[in-house]
């Protein structure tokens, strides 16, 4: 019910003299003003009332939000079995209209009954039928199916255009292992079928498993040109292993090509699962002759180059013996460890302390 026929009141004398009040927010009025109609059951026409708007002092409510109006109308027509009605229309036309194709202005009901099921070739089989009351339409339908792991965005999903079949296969190869995997399904009239129209809503999602792999290998390399000149590619490592092994992206531009290294792979921790996802972007530098890139991610091999003479540690001395003197002296004495150069000399750091008082060294 709108505010004005909410807040209409009225009443007579019951003699010559109708009023109503009543009120309309000051944001609608602006934009369009309501007149008040009056007719009685037994005259059965229209009568505009004459209305005023009632000042600001004389109501309650904060200024400027409501409009306020009185309506007045003359009458002689009171009586047992007189009914007034009242009603309100708009100071403008308002309506929009068209006609309406009913095959070119399609929308179904969004698919139902999903189902999952794994096959004997370690595949998974999406299937789905046409919702009820849809089915008259047949093969005339076309099927978009998204899929994504649980905790991507359906931003990020993958997308299948089927038509003339409520199934889907998933290749297990195109799948990651270990994951759990989401997938929704929406139908509309097929180009060829006659009809038209517009896209269901999604279907209810359905969810499945994929067997966990070894964890070891990198997976999910995936790799995406921007039409211009950029290719980044991405992939998955276990968090784990990231702390031992480095990998790096390896790509050839034409089978020719010599090998390169892109760089620099960044890192980024994913969420609810114990993998990081590196990527890294290779510069196409001449896309007419390079449309067939040839990359691979595997572990590399680091060095640490360490200098030898600047690295030595003499092992310790031998045979180290204590003699007194003629002048009651204590002398040590050891052997020491030669090297294989006799020109490097070698510096010695001697301790000594009373028996139980190493710490007084």
């Amino acid at each position: 019910e709108s505010i004005p026929m909410k807040s209409l009141s009225c009443y007579n004398d019951y003699n010559s003299q109708l009023t109503c009040t009543w009120m309309e927010h000051s944001e609608a009025h602006a934009l369009v003003g309501m007149i008040l109609y009056q007719r009685d059951n037994i005259i059965m026409e229209d009568n505009e009332m004459v209305c005023k708007r009632q000042a600001e002092n004389d109501l309650h409510e904060a200024p400027d939000s409501y409009v306020h109006w009185v309506c007045h109308k003359t009458t002689d027509n009171f009586g047992i079995g007189v009914d007034d009605i009242y009603s309100f229309k708009p100071n403008k036309m308002l309506q929009a209209e068209i006609n309406v194709d009913l095959f070119q202005n399609v929308q179904t009901l969004p698919p139902q009954n999903l189902s999952v099921s794994l096959m004997t070739s370690g595949d998974f089989l999406l299937t789905w039928k046409a919702a009820d009351g849809s089915q008259r339409l047949g093969k005339a339908l076309e099927y978009e199916v998204t899929y994504k792991r649980e905790w991507e965005s359906w931003e990020k999903a993958a997308s299948l255009f089927l038509s003339n079949t409520t199934h889907c296969h998933f290749n297990c190869k195109d799948l990651v292992p270990g994951s759990s995997y989401v997938a929704r399904v929406r139908a509309r009239p097929g180009r060829s079928s006659g009809f038209s129209g517009q896209y269901s809503e999604w279907s209810m999602e359905v969810s499945w498993e994929t067997p966990e792999g070894s964890g070891l290998q990198p997976r999910n390399l995936r790799c995406l040109f921007n039409g211009a000149d950029r290719l980044t590619c991405s992939w998955e490592v276990k968090k784990a292993i990231v702390t031992s092994v480095l990998f790096g992206l390896f790509f050839r531009a034409t089978p020719a090509s010599v090998e390169e290294e892109c760089s620099p792979v960044h890192e980024k921790a994913l969420p609810h699962i114990p993998y990081v996802l590196q990527s890294c972007e290779i510069l196409v530098r001449n896309t007419s002759s390079q449309s067939q890139f040839q990359v691979s991610v595997r572990a590399k091999t680091e060095e640490k180059m360490i200098e030898a003479y600047k690295n030595i540690k003499v092992l310790p001395p031998a045979n180290v013996s204590v003699t007194m003197t003629e002048n009651q002296e204590y002398e040590l004495k050891w052997v020491k460890h030669t090297f294989g150069y006799d020109y490097i000399k070698q510096r010695y750091q001697v301790e000594y302390w009373k028996n139980d008082q190493y710490e007084k060294v």
